[in-house]
C-alpha cells in the first residue's frame, strides 16, 4: 500500500512543477475525445469529422477556460445539424441556448461537467460521474450533471433518427421537430437518471463532509447503493431489460471511486486526535486526522 502513496506524491510533484503544461494537454485530450464522440454519433458534417479539424478545435480549447470545451462541442453539434436541415440547426441552437442560460448564467465554474457526462456515457461508465462529483464538487454539481444527461439523450435521439430528420417538406420537418422535442423532454428514463444522479451527489456530498471515520468510503458506498436502488427499481417500472449491464457499470464505477478515495483521501484514522481550546467567546472541539504519507505506514482509511 505504501507504494501507492509514493506514486501519488510523485504525481503531485510532477503536477506542481509542470501544471502549466499538463492542464492544456488535458484540455486538448478531453476536447478531442468529446468531439470524436459527437462526430461518431451525429457526424453529418463530413468535413468536421476529419482528424485535422478535430485536432485543430481541440488545440484551440487549450488556450481558453475549460468551459470553452462545452461551447466548442455545441458548435460542432450545430454544424452537424445544419447539414441535416436549417430547422434542425435552429432547434439545436435553441436547446444549446437554454442549456447555457440555465447553467452558465448561474454557476459557470463547473460547466466542463456538461461535456464530461456524455463522454462517460459513451464509455459505459456514467455512474462514476455522480460519485466523484459528490466527493469533489459538492451538491451544486447536480445541475450540470443533469444538463449533461440531457445532452447525451439529445445526441442519442439525433443518432437514432438521422434518416427521418432530413426528409420531408418544411411543414413536415416542423411537425417532426415538435414531436422530437416532446420525445426528448418527456423521456421518463432520462429523468430517472437525473434523479438518481442528484440523490447520489447529495448523499455523497453530505456524508463525505461529515466527521465520522471512513466517511469517504461510506459516502461512495451509500451513493452506489442509492444509484443501484433507484436505477433497478425505476428501470423495472419503466420496463427496461438492460439492468444487468447497468449493474456491471455501477460496480466498475464504484471500484473507480474507491481507488480515487485511496489516492486522494488517504488518512490514518488510528492516529486521530481530539483537541479542544477556547477564546473569549467560544469553546472549540477539533478532530484532527493525519494524512498518510510515504514511509509513514499504511494507516486506515
Amino acid at each position: 500500500m505504501n507504494s501507492i502513496y509514493i506514486i501519488r506524491d510523485a504525481l503531485r510533484g510532477v503536477y506542481s512543477r509542470y501544471g502549466a503544461f499538463i492542464k492544456p494537454v488535458l484540455k486538448i485530450v478531453l476536447a478531442f475525445l468529446m468531439l470524436t464522440v459527437i462526430q461518431k454519433n451525429i457526424g453529418y458534417n463530413a468535413t468536421l469529422s476529419k482528424p485535422l479539424y478535430l485536432c485543430a478545435a481541440s488545440v484551440l480549447c487549450a488556450f481558453f477556460p475549460s468551459g470553452c470545451i462545452t461551447f466548442v462541442c455545441a458548435a460542432f453539434v450545430l454544424a452537424d445539424m445544419f447539414e441535416v436541415s436549417l430547422l434542425m440547426a435552429g432547434f439545436s441552437a435553441v436547446i444549446a441556448l437554454l442549456i447555457f442560460v440555465l447553467y452558465f448564467g448561474y454557476r459557470p465554474g463547473l460547466g466542463i461537467i456538461i461535456a464530461l457526462v456524455p463522454l462517460m456515457f459513451h464509455f459505459k461508465l456514467p455512474y462514476v460521474v455522480p460519485l466523484l462529483l459528490g466527493l469533489g464538487a459538492g451538491f451544486y454539481s447536480a445541475v450540470p450533471a443533469a444538463l449533461g444527461v440531457l445532452c447525451w439523450n439529445i445526441l442519442q435521439y439525433f443518432s437514432a433518427n438521422f434518416e427521418a430528420l432530413g426528409e420531408g417538406s418544411t411543414a413536415e420537418l416542423a411537425s417532426l421537430i415538435m414531436q422530437m422535442a416532446k420525445n426528448i423532454l418527456m423521456d421518463e428514463y432520462m429523468f430517472l437518471i437525473m434523479f438518481a444522479f442528484a440523490l447520489c451527489i447529495a448523499a455523497v456530498s453530505i456524508l463525505s463532509r461529515s466527521s465520522i471515520n471512513h466517511c469517504w468510503i461510506i459516502s461512495v458506498s451509500a451513493g452506489t447503493v442509492i444509484l443501484a436502488f433507484v436505477m433497478v427499481l425505476g428501470g423495472s417500472y419503466l420496463g427496461r431489460n438492460d439492468m444487468m449491464m447497468e449493474l456491471i457499470s455501477l460496480v466498475i464505477s464504484y471500484l473507480i471511486a474507491v481507488a480515487y478515495v485511496y489516492l486522494f483521501y488517504s488518512v490514518d484514522f488510528k492516529s486521530t486526535e481530539h483537541l479542544s481550546y477556547e477564546d473569549d467567546d467560544y469553546y472549540y472541539y477539533v478532530k484532527a486526522v493525519p494524512k498518510i504519507h510515504p514511509y509513514q505506514g499504511d494507516g486506515e482509511l
